[in-house]
């Protein structure tokens, strides 16, 4: 999702290792991240199927972009997601994204004008990012970009097309290459069977979190701050190993999961906003 980063916030140190919700830099010190790849690593750095995909789909050397089985695999798993949605695009990158929806609704679109649901409530557009875990989201625009847990940017993008007739002023989807799909069908798959799994989200976390008074929608929170207090409150957190997104535009994400310790960093950081 394309939005503004502030880098006078964004002060990560260099990181050397990702498991589950937790980095790692290189002395050794962990953070709870909270960030999450703005939630393309919402079920952790490492979600399931991706190290099985990789071997698969490596065995095969299918790296090059050739039509294959996996094509039609994730229609078929995305028509069981999106049900109101008849046809889907699969482009390579971000910009090839924007590029096909600014070409469907006439007019340049950028990340920042999508309404994103776990940031604004949803109201009635033409187009809106989709994202997992958010109760009650009934908007159904023409044009719907998921958020799926695949960590990195290179990640291939979906669009969902309602109104048919957009798809004359679309491209075509990218030929891809099956490596890529197969690991974006293996996350989608992990997604469905955690969304039908009864764990919560994070009780102790957000217990915590009211005490900052943030909005929150599923697993997401918005801090609701301007720039400038945004940028104290991202460094209060990474003082005590608790990473934030990188501008307030960002959702915060409860992990789901996380040690004693790492609610003790949190809570250390809420009290320190709170000014305790």
């Amino acid at each position: 999702m394309g939005r503004s980063v502030n880098s006078d916030a964004y002060t990560m140190p260099i990181i050397v290792r990702a498991r589950g919700y937790r980095l790692y830099d290189r002395k050794g010190r962990r953070y709870i991240d909270l960030y999450q790849n703005n939630g393309r690593a919402i079920l952790g750095h490492r979600p399931p199927g991706i190290s099985q995909a990789i071997k698969s789909t490596v065995s095969r050397g299918l790296f090059a972009e050739y039509p294959s089985i996996y094509d039609g695999r994730l229609e078929k798993i995305l028509k069981l997601m999106f049900t109101d949605y008849p046809v889907f695009r699969l482009y390579a990158n971000r910009e090839r994204t924007m590029e096909a929806v600014s070409l469907a609704l006439g007019k340049r679109i950028r990340g920042s004008q999508i309404l994103d649901p776990a940031m604004t409530p949803n109201t009635h557009e033409q187009i809106m990012y989709w994202r997992p875990f958010i109760p009650e989201q009934q908007v159904q625009p023409n044009l719907l970009l998921p958020t799926f847990p695949f960590p990195g940017s290179f990640a291939p993008q979906v669009v969902c097309v309602k109104d048919t007739e957009l798809l004359a002023k679309m491209p075509p989807s990218d030929m891809l290459s099956p490596f890529l799909i197969d690991v974006l069908i293996k996350t989608i798959s992990g997604l469905i069977r955690t969304m039908h799994s009864p764990v919560g989200y994070g009780s102790e976390f957000q217990r915590m979190l009211d005490l900052l008074e943030w909005d929150r929608r599923g697993p997401y929170i918005n801090t609701g701050l301007d720039s400038a207090a945004y940028i104290e409150v991202f460094k209060k957190a990474l003082e005590q190993g608790v990473l934030l997104p990188p501008g307030e535009n960002y959702p915060i994400i409860i992990p789901r999961e996380f040690s004693e310790g790492e609610i003790q960093g949190v809570l250390r950081f809420v009290r320190s906003v709170n000014g305790a």
